[in-house]
């Protein structure tokens, strides 16, 4: 059975175990060799290590504002170009508010010509249901007398200080009938 191992190709004929597998150091082929000791192929140099340092009297100095090209607007253009942008902002939301305030004094005088109207026609509305309310009561109390023995009258206060404003809306006579 082949096998392969890390890079190499292993052509022995036994299962390796995940413990024991061959040293990339040591081939297949150098297994049976009589020298089992790993061996670096370069030795460490025992000598001081030499640091690269630059040419006697420096490297050339470069212009780098040569090779930089301007980068965009300068500072008091972008501080225009911000300031102007900010009051022209606040100039659309003045021009915006005052076109809301109009509209709104439009909506509000509109209602203030259309009061009257719709209250006529609230009072109307309550007026009839008052007025079923007032025919559902006589029919009722028909049979009721107040205190003094009198027979009920349909729209009449229960109660004796005649305040509850409400019925006092229209111009024609409830007591009657």
């Amino acid at each position: 059975m082949n096998c392969l191992i890390g890079s190499h190709f292993c052509p022995c004929s036994h299962h390796h175990s995940p413990r024991s597998r061959h040293s990339n150091s040591q081939l297949p082929s150098e297994k049976n060799s009589k020298n089992t000791s790993r061996k670096m192929s370069l030795r460490p140099s025992t000598a001081a290590a030499i640091q690269d340092m630059p040419p006697p009297g420096g490297y050339k100095k470069l212009d780098f504002a040569r090779y930089i090209p301007d980068r965009g607007p300068k500072g008091w253009q972008l501080w225009v170009g911000a300031t102007t942008l900010v009051m022209y902002g606040y100039y659309q939301v003045g021009k915006t508010n005052q076109a809301r305030i109009q509209q709104k004094m439009q909506e509000r005088k509109v209602r203030y010509a259309l009061a009257p109207l719709m209250q006529a026609e609230a009072d109307r509305e309550y007026m009839e249901r008052e007025l079923v309310n007032l025919r559902r009561e006589a029919e009722i109390m028909k049979d009721v007398t107040d205190l003094k023995g009198n027979p009920w009258v349909p729209g009449s206060s229960q109660y004796f200080g005649g305040q509850w404003m409400p019925r006092k809306v229209s111009y024609f006579m409830r007591h009657q009938g």
